[in-house]
C-alpha cells in the first residue's frame, strides 16, 4: 500500500497554502524533515501527516534528513497557526531546530587491536597507543600512521558545543535540610493529580528553588521530563548553574543570547533524550521534549511571560 506524506514547506510566502503530497517510505513519518522538489526549487519541509491515498501524481522527496521534529509539537504549531491566524510554516519555525546548524565533528583514534609480540613500536608510538581512545588532535599523523598498520582506527565523533554557566557553588554540599514550609509544598506537589496547577509563593530567600529541585528530583526519578521557564534570559544562568550542579548533563539550555550551534546541540540532546531538563525564558516551551511531567514557571508574574 503506498505511503503519502502530507507536507508544509518551510516557505515565508503567505499566499502558499498546503499540505502538499509526496510519495514516501516507511522511514517517513508526522515530524520528519524533508527536501522536497516545489516547482523548480526545493524546499525543506514538514510532515505534518500521513496517508494512503491522494489525488495527485506524486513526486518523491530529494532526501529525509537527520533531525526529526516530535509529532506533539508538530500538532501544536499548526493549532498555533490556525489560533493566530499565521502561516503554518511560521508555527512549524518555532518548533524546529535552530535553521542552518548542523552537528559538530572531531576526528577521534580507538585501538583496533593490540601490537602483536615482538612487533616494531617506538616509545612515542607505544605511548600514543596507551593514550586510545582520544581525539586525534596535533597527533593526526602519527596516529594515521598506526592506523595504517592496522592498529588504529580513525573516524569522526560528535562534539558538543557546550553552553556555559558559572557556578553558584553548591556541588558538594549535599542536599540541605527542607523547612517545614519547604516540606508541606514539596508534600502537595508530590500529591498534585496530573495536570493540575499549583502556586508556590515566598519571599526572594525563602527557599523555592530548593523545592523546584526535588520535584524535578521525583520527577525524573520516574522517567520523566522537566520544564523550567524564567522570564528573561538574564536569570538564565543562575537557574541553570543550581539544576546543573544537581543534575549533571541531564540538564539543556535554551535561550537566544547562545550561537547557533550550541542551541543546535542543546535542541538535539533534549531530542534524543540525553537531556531530559529544559531550562530557558519563554520560547523554551517549544523545546523538544519527551513525556512531561514538571512544568516550573519561575516568577510567573513577570510581564516578560507575555506577549502582544
Amino acid at each position: 500500500m503506498p505511503r503519502v506524506a502530507r507536507v508544509e514547506p518551510l516557505t515565508t510566502a503567505r499566499a502558499l497554502r498546503g499540505p502538499f503530497d509526496y510519495a514516501v517510505g516507511p522511514e517517513v513519518g508526522v515530524g520528519t524533515l524533508l527536501v522536497v522538489p516545489f516547482g523548480r526549487q526545493e524546499l525543506t519541509g514538514v510532515v505534518t501527516g500521513i496517508t494512503d491515498r491522494s489525488e495527485h501524481e506524486l513526486s518523491e522527496p530529494r532526501r529525509v534528513l537527520e533531525d526529526s521534529v516530535p509529532p506533539e509539537l508538530v500538532f501544536l504549531a499548526l493549532w498555533l497557526a490556525d489560533d493566530y491566524c499565521s502561516t503554518p510554516a511560521r508555527a512549524l519555525a518555532l518548533v524546529l531546530p535552530p535553521s542552518g546548524a548542523r552537528a559538530k565533528t572531531a576526528l577521534w583514534a580507538t585501538a583496533a587491536r593490540p601490537p602483536q609480540e615482538g612487533e616494531r613500536l617506538t616509545a612515542g608510538q607505544r605511548a600514543l597507543l596507551a593514550e586510545l581512545p582520544r581525539a586525534t588532535g596535533d597527533k593526526l599523523g602519527a596516529l594515521r600512521r598506526l592506523e595504517a598498520r592496522g592498529l588504529v582506527t580513525i573516524g569522526p565523533r560528535p562534539v558538543r558545543r557546550a553552553p556555559r554557566h558559572v557556578s553558584v557553588g553548591t556541588a558538594g554540599r549535599g542536599l540541605p535540610q527542607l523547612t517545614e514550609d519547604q516540606a508541606a509544598a514539596l508534600a502537595e506537589i508530590e500529591a498534585a493529580p496530573a495536570g493540575d496547577r499549583l502556586l508556590l509563593h515566598g519571599v526572594t530567600g525563602s527557599g523555592k528553588t530548593e523545592v523546584y529541585l526535588r520535584a524535578a528530583a521525583d520527577v525524573l526519578d520516574a522517567g520523566r521530563s522537566v520544564l523550567v521557564l524564567v522570564p528573561e534570559i538574564a536569570l538564565t544562568p543562575q537557574i541553570v548553574s543550581r539544576f546543573s550542579e544537581r543534575f549533571g548533563d541531564t540538564v539543556a539550555v535554551l535561550h537566544s543570547g547562545l550561537g547557533a550551534g550550541e542551541r543546535y546541540d542543546e535542541w538535539r540532546r533534549l531530542r534524543s533524550g540525553e537531556a531530559r531538563v529544559c531550562v530557558g525564558p519563554r520560547s523554551a516551551v517549544f523545546a523538544p521534549l519527551a513525556d512531561v511531567g514538571l512544568v516550573i514557571v519561575d516568577e510567573e508574574h513577570d510581564a516578560t511571560y507575555k506577549n502582544e
